[in-house]
C-alpha cells in the first residue's frame, strides 16, 4: 500500500501511467491481503485446524514476489520472461491460497457455509483467468497484445469487480457480523450480492470478447445490483448489532469503514455503468476516474477496516495486551473516517470535472490517511 501510494504520487507529478501504482494495490497489497485473510476466515468458520503455517507463509511470499516481478519487469522494462515468471508465481501462489481454503472445510467442526466457500471459489477462478491473461499481455503473447483493446476491459473485471470484490464479500459474511456483534443471517441482500457480484462480471467479459454493448451493460446493471445487495446484507448486520458499552471509537472505524466501502463499490459500479450506456462502443474501455473508487473507496478501505478489528483479535498475546491495540488502533478514528471519504469524494469529483485543484488536494488527504493507518496499524502490532 505504501508503495503504491509513492508511485501514484510520483505518477501525477510527472504525469506518468497509473498502471504502476494501480497494479502495486491491486497485484500487490489486495492479492497479499486475499492469500492471507481467506484460508484464516474459512479455518475459522469452519471451527478446523488450518494448513501448516510454513506452507501458508510460503503462499503468501509467493504472491508478494510474482506481483512485485509484474510490477517491476513491466516498469523496468526488464523483458517480458520477468514478468510472466511474475504471473507464473502468482498463479502458484492462487493454486496455493485454494488448496488452504478448501482442505480444512472438507470435515468442519462448525456447519458448512456454502455460500461463502462458492463465492470463495468464484473470486479464485475469476483473479486466476485474469492474471493469465495479463500475465500472456506481459509475456508478449502476439495475439493477446494485438487484442488488449478489447482484453483489457476483461483483465479488469475479471480481476478486480470479480476477484478482489468476490473475495471482499465472502470476507464480508462473516466479519460485518462479527464487527457488529450480530449472528450470520442469510436474507435476499446476500442472496442478490452473490448473484449479482458473480454473475455480473462474467456476463460484462462475455460482452467484451464478443463486442456486445447490451450485454455488457447488463452486465455491469447485474453487479450493481449484487453491489447493493450488499450494503443490504452489511446493513441489516448493523441493525442486528450488539449493545457494545466501551471501546466505541475502535468499533467505530471498523463498522464505518466497512459500510463506507460498500457504498463506494455501489456508486463505482453505477458509473460504469452510466458510462457505458452513453458510449458508442466497448472498444477502449477503461477504468479511468473508477479506479478512486474501487481502489481508494472500496478495496483499501475494506481492507482497513478488516484489519482495525482483526489485529487486536487474532494476534497473539493476553487480553491486556489487546486491549492496548485497541486503543491504538483507535487514534483519530473518526477524523480518520471522515478524512478519507470526504477526500475520497473531492478527488472524484475533481477528476471527472478536470479541476486539477481538487483532484490533488482530495487525492492528497487520501493518500495521507491511508499512510496514518498503516502507522497505527505498525504501532498496534508493536505493542507489548
Amino acid at each position: 500500500m505504501v508503495v503504491s501510494i509513492a508511485a501514484a504520487a510520483a505518477a501525477a507529478a510527472g504525469g506518468g501511467s497509473s498502471w504502476a501504482p494501480l497494479h502495486l494495490a491491486l497485484a500487490g497489497a489486495a492479492t497479499v491481503a486475499i492469500g492471507t485473510f481467506m484460508p484464516h476466515f474459512a479455518v475459522t468458520l469452519a471451527g478446523t485446524r488450518p494448513s501448516a503455517s510454513r506452507w501458508r507463509l510460503a503462499v503468501v511470499l509467493a504472491l508478494a514476489a510474482g506481483s512485485a516481478a509484474v510490477v517491476g519487469g513491466v516498469t523496468l522494462s526488464a523483458g517480458p520472461s520477468v514478468g510472466a515468471l511474475g504471473s507464473a508465481l502468482l498463479l502458484l501462489g492462487l493454486a496455493g491460497v485454494a488448496i488452504h481454503t478448501l482442505a480444512p472445510l472438507r470435515e468442519p467442526l462448525a456447519r458448512r457455509h456454502h455460500v461463502v466457500t462458492a463465492t470463495y471459489l468464484m473470486a479464485l477462478v475469476d483473479m486466476a483467468a485474469g492474471v493469465v491473461l495479463g500475465g500472456l499481455a506481459v509475456a508478449g503473447v502476439a495475439p493477446v497484445v494485438a487484442a488488449w483493446a478489447t482484453i483489457r476491459p476483461a483483465h479488469a473485471w475479471l480481476t478486480l469487480f470479480g476477484g478482489v470484490s468476490l473475495s471482499i464479500l465472502a470476507t464480508l459474511v462473516y466479519l460485518a457480523p462479527t464487527v457488529f456483534g450480530a449472528r450470520i443471517r442469510a436474507g435476499w441482500g446476500l442472496a442478490v450480492a452473490v448473484a449479482g457480484m458473480g454473475l455480473g462480471p462474467l456476463i460484462v467479459v462475455a460482452g467484451f470478447a464478443f463486442d456486445a454493448r447490451v450485454v455488457v451493460i447488463g452486465g455491469m446493471a447485474a453487479t450493481v445490483a449484487g453491489g447493493i445487495g450488499q450494503v443490504a446484507y452489511v446493513l441489516d448486520a448493523r441493525q442486528r448489532r450488539g449493545p457494545y458499552t466501551s471501546e466505541h471509537d475502535w468499533r467505530s472505524v471498523a463498522v464505518w469503514h466497512l459500510i463506507a466501502g460498500t457504498a463506494w463499490f455501489v456508486a463505482a459500479s453505477a458509473a460504469a455503468t452510466v458510462r457505458m450506456i452513453g458510449a458508442g462502443s466497448t472498444a477502449g474501455w477503461s477504468l479511468g476516474a473508477l479506479v478512486l473508487p474501487l481502489v481508494a473507496g472500496w478495496m483499501l478501505q475494506e481492507l482497513v477496516g478488516s484489519w482495525t478489528h482483526l489485529a487486536p483479535s487474532v494476534t497473539p498475546g493476553g487480553p491486556m495486551q489487546h486491549a492496548r491495540q485497541r486503543r491504538v488502533m483507535a487514534v483519530l478514528a473518526r477524523t480518520r473516517l471522515l478524512t478519507w471519504n470526504l477526500g475520497l469524494a473531492v478527488a472524484w469529483i475533481g477528476v471527472w470535472l478536470g479541476a486539477r485543484p481538487l483532484a490533488v488536494i482530495g487525492g492528497g488527504l487520501v493518500a495521507l490517511v491511508i499512510l496514518v493507518s498503516v502507522a497505527v496499524l505498525g504501532r498496534a502490532l508493536l505493542v507489548r
